[in-house]
């Protein structure tokens, strides 16, 4: 496979396929018996392949008697291969969600891989409703910071205690009060993340960019409540003692104290759906 056709392949080109689109690029037009004899390959495998590739939006085929073949213009391909796949994604989102149970699952998964965990914690700010905390090394939150930014937006309530000076549009900052020492310390990489109090992901990787050493999900309502409840109060924790080292006053104080509020657990959608069903059961948290 060259270095030209592996790309086509991977966007779903057959190997036949992204051979023929290739030569196009240099030989076109073309009749499909002429792209045979010079790829060696049968005219009929050729011809199986032109028709697909017309109807990926790959060719043109001149109407002619001749049915001389052109290649689409590589921008223009990709332009509509990406449309082709926003479309197709959307109507993979809404067959899918639609199956989706109600109840969330209560077990806790291992994530096996760096992308693994990436790709959920970026589902999980996607799908963030109220609130969402990050607890992460420098690596990891910069990798993340797009999707941060982007729950922001929609309104979420965003913060993130973090081990260097970061900014993020739209997110409450919060550097960990021991920083310096915790990296010197920590031999390794993390990132943990918890959503609405309701699923959270803790994750350790080698550094670097490095792979995952240990990760894991869960969608369970009492632990993300827990999980929840615990790094609020660390963000809280380190939010006003920051404050603190340069108040003059305890004004200033209660008011950074205020504005970190909404972070508790007890106003997560998680903690809400906690006590609907011990309610439910006769008992309550």
């Amino acid at each position: 496979m060259s270095s030209l056709t592996e790309p086509l392949v991977a966007l779903g080109f057959t190997q036949l396929e992204a051979d023929v689109y290739s030569w196009l690029l240099e030989e076109s037009p073309a009749t499909g018996y002429r792209i045979g004899q010079a790829l060696r390959k049968p005219a009929p495998n050729i011809y199986k392949a032109l028709e697909s590739l017309e109807a990926k939006g790959a060719v043109m085929v001149d109407e002619g008697r001749s049915r001389q073949c052109s290649p689409v213009p590589p921008d223009e391909l990709l332009a509509h291969l990406d449309r082709r796949f926003q479309e197709d994604r959307q109507r993979a989102h809404e067959s899918l969600s639609r199956r989706v149970k109600a109840n969330g699952d209560e077990r806790i998964y291992r994530l096996q891989s760096r992308d693994a965990v990436l790709a959920r914690a970026r589902g999980m700010l996607e799908r963030a409703r109220e609130v969402a905390i990050v607890d992460g090394f420098p690596g990891p939150l910069q990798e993340i910071a797009p999707d941060l930014e982007a729950a922001a937006r929609r309104g979420v309530r965003v913060a993130a205690l973090s081990y260097a000076p970061a900014e993020v549009a739209g997110v409450e900052m919060i550097l960990h009060l021991d920083a310096a020492n915790v990296l010197e310390r920590w031999p390794t990489d993390w990132l943990n993340l918890v959503v609405d109090g309701a699923e959270y992901v803790v994750s350790n990787f080698e550094p670097n960019g490095g792979p995952v050493r240990q990760a894991i999900w869960s969608e369970s309502v009492y632990l993300s409540w827990v999980y929840h409840s615990s790094l609020s109060a660390e963000l809280i924790l380190c939010g006003v003692e920051a404050e603190l080292k340069h108040a003059k006053s305890l004004a200033p104080v209660r008011k950074r104290l205020r504005a970190l509020h909404s972070l508790r657990a007890v106003e997560a959608p998680g903690y809400h759906n906690l006590r609907k069903r011990h309610d439910s059961q006769g008992t309550a948290p």
